[in-house]
């Protein structure tokens, strides 16, 4: 319930935003739709726009008016006959003119068309703000598949680790049987070289007694 409160809040914020305003463009001074779009550069703005009215024609742009423009527009939430936008684009917010082909839209001579085009707006709006949060999305989305890539590794490297252990336990097990048998055959190598010894002092004894008197 709270969440759709919010949403409603900031639906009728957006619209409440949308204001009619009068302001010179390429054709004069006429009425248009401004909306306010805080923290977002204008390049991100243009290019919201553009997507969000590939559906109603083809963009061109004036670029010594600084406008974009669509030649007959098919907009039927505003009215079933084609007419012209206009919208100039700068830092933080757009202004939107909607050329009726008789005469640009304004909220006296067109009231109910103009509410619709409003709404319009507002909706870009949104979809600016949508599009601002898929990129954030993405970046933190991208953030999180480095974390779990990096939790992969770190899986992997420990999984290696215990595998060193359990190699390194099995060589110290071996050395360890290893020294045992060495210190046995120790054991019983000195006590062949004390034998060996003893046989070697007897056969030097032979020895030194040949040729001598008795």
């Amino acid at each position: 319930m709270k969440y759709l409160i919010l949403v409603s809040l900031l639906v009728q914020t957006l619209v409440a935003q949308s204001v009619e305003v009068k302001q010179a463009m390429s054709l004069g001074t006429q009425s248009g739709i401004k909306i306010e779009i805080g923290n977002t550069k204008a390049e991100f703005i243009e290019k919201v726009w553009k997507k969000f009215t590939k559906d109603f024609g083809k963009n061109k742009e004036n670029k010594k008016a600084g406008e974009f423009y669509i030649v007959d527009a098919s907009v039927k939430s505003i009215r079933p006959e084609a007419l012209d936008i206009y919208a100039s684009i700068m830092d933080n917010s757009i202004i939107v003119f909607f050329d009726l082909k008789n005469g640009f839209l304004s909220s006296e001579s067109h009231p109910k068309e103009f509410e619709s085009a409003r709404n319009l707006v507002a909706e870009f709006g949104f979809e600016v703000e949508r599009e601002i949060i898929r990129d954030e999305l993405e970046e933190e989305s991208d953030k999180l598949n480095k974390s779990r890539k990096h939790m992969e590794k770190l899986k992997r490297d420990n999984n290696s680790y215990r595998k060193d252990i359990e190699e390194a336990k099995a060589k110290i097990k071996k050395a360890e049987s290893n020294i045992d048998s060495n210190e046995k055959e120790q054991v019983k190598a000195d006590t062949e070289i004390k034998a060996q010894t003893a046989i070697v002092e007897k056969v030097q004894e032979k020895l030194d007694k040949v040729g001598k008197s008795k």
